[in-house]
């Protein structure tokens, strides 16, 4: 992986120069994409604000950043200016390609873009698509065994041994592809720790009511509890090891 940054007028651009030529604008823009007949489609869940297209043979998601919670409404996406390097697309960029070059379960970030305006900023992030579906859509399907609710434990578990504190781990944000290999995506907010604490705790109990949720909302079947103790057994072998 090969970070470079170009900067054209008010727009910042990070990239994987190892994968991609240097970007332009109409990369993170939607519309511009829909236009030149590059989108592919868009996900299911979430905000409905992601996007998938192709991006030289490489399959990508392109996700705009968007304030969630009461002030979601009212901010939009629009975040206080400040220093380049501390803006979330880069902050998560940099952790993504940290992560992933050390051969954790993230997506391989492709390109980042900052856009400049006044006091604000407004930002998208590239990803490589990972063939995968997220946990409610696997769930919708049937429920899972206990030996992959293990997987899925021990998945998260590497990922707290290593440090990671994510800041909403959701099951839409927990990916499943049909080999057994589990990923973790959507790392904004996300941060490394150095020290131990609540915030592993933190993070299940986040996912457990997420599950608890699903089951209510989207018509999925309530995860049994010894599914759950395969998840948590699964999450303690990993940090025991």
């Amino acid at each position: 992986m090969d970070p470079q940054q170009t900067r054209q007028g008010p727009q910042y651009i990070l990239y994987d120069a190892d994968r991609l030529p240097v970007p332009d604008a109409a990369l993170f823009e939607p519309e511009a994409l829909a236009r030149a007949g590059r989108l592919s489609g868009r996900p299911g869940g979430g905000r409905g604000t992601a996007c998938f297209l192709d991006v030289g043979g490489i399959p990508a998601v392109l996700r705009p950043y968007r304030r969630g919670g009461l002030f979601g409404p009212l901010l939009g996406d629009c975040y206080a200016r400040g220093r380049l390097e501390a803006t979330r697309p880069w902050r998560e960029w940099r952790l993504l390609a940290r992560l992933h070059g050390e051969g954790f379960p993230v997506p391989a970030p492709l390109a980042a873009r900052v856009r400049m305006a006044g006091p604000c900023y407004r930002a998208e992030i590239l990803l490589e698509r990972l063939p995968a579906a997220t946990l409610p859509e696997t769930l919708r399907h049937g429920p899972l065994p206990p030996e992959r609710w293990r997987t899925v434990g021990h998945c998260i578990g590497r990922l707290h041994r290593r440090g990671l504190d994510h800041a909403d781990l959701n099951a839409h944000n927990i990916l499943l592809t049909d080999d057994g290999t589990i990923h973790v995506i959507d790392l904004d907010r996300a941060r490394l720790r150095r020290h131990a604490g609540r915030w592993p705790q933190r993070n299940l109990a986040r996912l457990r009511r997420s599950l608890a949720k699903i089951a209510r909302d989207d018509d999925v079947a309530p995860v049994p509890q010894s599914h759950l103790t395969a998840l948590e057994q699964g999450w303690q072998q990993a940090l025991e090891e």
